[in-house]
Order: C-alpha cells, then structure tokens, then sequence
C-alpha cells in the first residue's frame, strides 16, 4: 500500500520522532521482549508514602471512588479517587490488597480496563499515543509493571494479530482552505514477529478475536462500497468473505453472529459459523444476544465489601512504584552498531524503521523545518557519519507525530542496515 499523503500528517512532538527500512529475514533468536538496560526505562524510585511532617501539611479532601477491575492472581480491587478543593482537580488510582491493606499507585500513573485488549493498561503522560493509538501500557498488577508497545487483536498474549492506526491527512481545497481527514492503517503481527502494513481504510475497521486464533474483521469495502465482515487467519494472511452486513454482536462460545443486511428491506440474521447456514433473526435472538453483548462488555469488577472507605485519603497512602518497560519488537544492526526497535514494520516489500530509536542509540541527527505556507509541515533532514540527506514522501512516512525512513536512505548518509531480526 502507498500512503503518500501519510508524510502530510501533523505533528506534535518532535522529540518523539523515529525511522527506518530495509528487506528483511524473521529470526526466532531475538530473545523475549525484555529490553537491554539502553531501552529500559529508567525504573521509578520506591516509595513507602509520605513522611507523617509532610502528611501533616496536605489537607484532607472529599474523594468520589469508582471502581476499576478486580485482579484475580493478586486479589487487590482497584479503584479511581477523583476529588476538588475548588481550584484544582486531582486523581490517583488505589487499590485494596489481598490483606485488606490499601496502597495508592504514584502520582500521574492511573490504571484502568482496556475492553479490545481484555487487559489492564496504564495511563499517564508518555505512556500511550492517545492521537493515533499506535502505543499502549498494559499493566501487570502482578509484576507491578507496564510494558509499553504495540499489542494486535488476535491471541491471548496480543502479540499476534491485528492492529489499526488513526492517522491524518492536511491538505488545501480550491479556495486555499486547510482541511485535515483522517484514515485507518491496517497492520498484522504473525508468529515469527514480522508486523506488516496490510490495508487502509478511511473508516475504522474492528477486529474480535476468535477461539481458534483467528480475527472476525468488520471492515468497508471499498469495492463493493458497503460494510463487510470476514474472517482472517494473522498466520497466512488469508481472508475469508462471510457476508456484506454490519455486525450486531459475535457469540464466541456459540459460533454464532447477530448481522443486518447493508440493504434496509433485508431483515437482521443470525449466521451460524460451523456452517455458514443464516437464518432471520426474530424477537428471543435478539434478547439473547442483548444478555451477552451486556455480559460480555464488562471488566472483572471488584465485590460491594471491598469498597474504599469514605474517609480514605490516597494523598497519605503507600505508594507502589510501578516499573515501565518498553516492548521491542525487533532488533536491528546499523551502521555496525545494535540497535532496539519499539515498532517497525514492512511497507511495500520494504522495513520502516523509526527514527526516534536511531538518534538514541545510533547517533542519528535529524533536523526538522517548517514548510512556509502549509499548516503543520515540515520537512527532515538526516545527518549521519556518512552525509546528509532530506527525505521525501517516496522514502519516508509518518504515523501520527512519528517519522520513519527506508533503509536506503539511511545507507546514503552512512548508517546502513546491515540485518534485522524480528522478536517472535
């Protein structure tokens, strides 16, 4: 697929910026996502809650609790505290352990239940791309750590998969006004831990994942310009059309789908997967799957008893520090140096490679100007050991506020890519 208008997209960080490509080889001997001591973050310093003094000195506030999830391997029940003295808003996450003790996590790091993923994540400046969803923090309450990456629909682990971007398109009518549209990259992770871009799509697919490991994915089709809904197996990459319609509700444990027909004469059906057989919904289908879509689409709540009590102060609580480890997803050797990848992927046969991870680890310089005349433009200028050299939409894309670069560019300014593993 050929994005071109991805190098239009604006940006707002540009210390988050990242590059790369090249052809490349899967190999399982990259280890585990545990990253190297360059790539870890650094760890957040314990704390055991404030000093009685300090304490002392904070005023006690009206906390509001709403209850998060329930983590059944550790048994604490987390909640959000959210309260206001009349000038300013604060926010903790707390939780009650199995020993009935309560605990605040640190202040700025909130947990919460991500539905698509089934999982906890973190929430917190630097621990997500909240403008395009490429990243997110899944949470490990036992471990009290948050690994940070990209996480596809499609496996239990969500390393295998699907995985859609939000990305943004600026560009200028006839009359010289700016305008900005936004589309969907479509990207699939296979077990050896190749991530390749797929599709793209001016609306938002959804992916469910399904018992055999494979994706329900509700898509528009562009061909046949009505929504669609079929079946992809991340393993192959093959497709499977099941029928033109949008999708109500998904029975997993029955193999059973609630549609309705694109045209508006035609009446909902219940699809019955093992056979692919369809049959009108009536009245009982449409109560039954009304019970599991409310069932279904809740987090593992905490019981009444485990409440927090209306006089707690998280302010005063012991606060556990939760350590944040970014994913890495392939490791790459340039310019004779090694180098860990967050997230990179294949674009048109070719590897993209983000920039941010090569000016931190291979001395890369990138030097971003402004377009005059275009809102939210700019240009960047690689400098490496052996040149410098402007990029182009031909060599290089953007997803949200990141830039990555092809592999032969980076060769011409002296850092060439000389292998790539993918991390299974």
């Amino acid at each position: 697929m050929n994005k071109k208008h991805k190098w239009k997209a604006s940006l707002m960080f540009a210390a988050l910026l990242t590059a790369s490509g090249t052809a490349v080889v899967p190999s399982p001997s990259v280890q585990a996502e545990e990253a190297p001591a360059a790539a870890v973050q650094a760890d957040r310093a314990q704390s055991t809650g404030l000093p009685e003094s300090q304490a002392a000195q904070i005023p006690e506030l009206q906390w509001d609790f709403r209850a998060e999830f329930y983590d059944k391997g550790t048994g604490r029940a987390y909640y959000d505290a959210s309260a206001y003295d009349g000038e300013q808003y604060y926010n903790r996450t707390v939780f009650r352990d199995s020993n009935g003790k309560w605990n605040a996590l640190e202040e700025g790091i909130s947990v919460t239940w991500d539905y698509n993923l089934g999982r906890p994540v973190l929430i917190g400046e630097g621990l997500g791309d909240y403008l395009n969803g490429l990243f997110s923090t899944v949470f490990d309450p036992a471990k009290e750590t948050g690994t940070k990456g990209v996480f596809f629909t499609g496996s239990k682990n969500n390393r295998i998969g699907l995985h859609y971007i939000k990305n943004y398109e600026i560009g200028q009518d006839a009359q010289q006004n700016w305008y900005s549209t936004s589309f969907f990259s479509v990207f699939m992770r296979t077990g050896d831990g190749m991530i390749k871009e797929v599709d793209g799509a001016p609306l938002r697919p959804g992916f469910i994942p399904m018992p055999d490991g494979r994706v329900l994915v509700v898509q528009y089709s562009p061909t046949a310009k009505m929504k669609e809904i079929l079946i992809l197996n991340p393993a192959t990459g093959m497709k499977k059309h099941l029928v033109y319609a949008s999708l109500d509700y998904y029975d997993a444990e029955g193999g059973r789908l609630l549609v309705r027909y694109n045209q508006p004469n035609r009446p909902s059906a219940v699809i019955t997967l093992s056979n692919g057989k369809a049959r009108p919904a009536a009245e009982p289908d449409f109560k039954e799957f009304s019970n599991l879509a409310e069932q279904s689409y809740q987090a593992p709540m905490p019981d009444a008893s485990t409440k927090p009590p209306a006089d707690l102060q998280p302010q005063n609580l012991p606060v556990t520090p939760i350590q944040i480890r970014d994913q890495i997803t392939a490791r790459a050797t340039i310019g004779g140096k090694v180098v860990y990848l967050s997230f990179a992927f294949i674009q048109n046969g070719r590897a993209m490679i983000p920039v941010r991870e090569l000016m931190e680890q291979a001395g890369l310089e990138v030097i971003q100007q402004k377009v005059a005349g275009k809102v939210n433009s700019s240009s960047f200028t690689l400098k490496g050991p052996g040149g410098t050299e402007t990029v182009t939409a031909g060599d290089s894309t953007m997803i949200g506020d990141r830039l990555y670069v092809r592999s032969d560019v980076l060769k011409r300014i002296g850092l060439p890519v000389q292998g790539m593993n993918w991390n299974p």
